[in-house]
């Protein structure tokens, strides 16, 4: 099905997460697309700020925000 390309670029992020198919993404970006704006900045935000808040334990290599 063809679907408007922000919405195809959506699912073929969601598609490259582990244990996420086709029909899942499909769900999730369903859900990211009735869910109200608030909910999707939050969502948007906790993704953007891993990258810049989590690493890797250098002691005993689970994750962590502090070090």
């Amino acid at each position: 099905m063809l679907y408007p390309r922000p919405l195809e670029r959506l699912l073929s992020e969601l598609e490259r997460l582990p244990g996420i198919g086709p029909k899942s993404a499909q769900r999730l970006a369903f859900f990211i697309l009735r869910s109200d704006k608030d909910n999707n900045s939050a969502l948007a935000e906790a993704i953007r700020s891993i990258r810049e808040q989590i690493r890797p334990c250098s002691r005993c290599g689970n994750y962590t925000d502090v070090e």
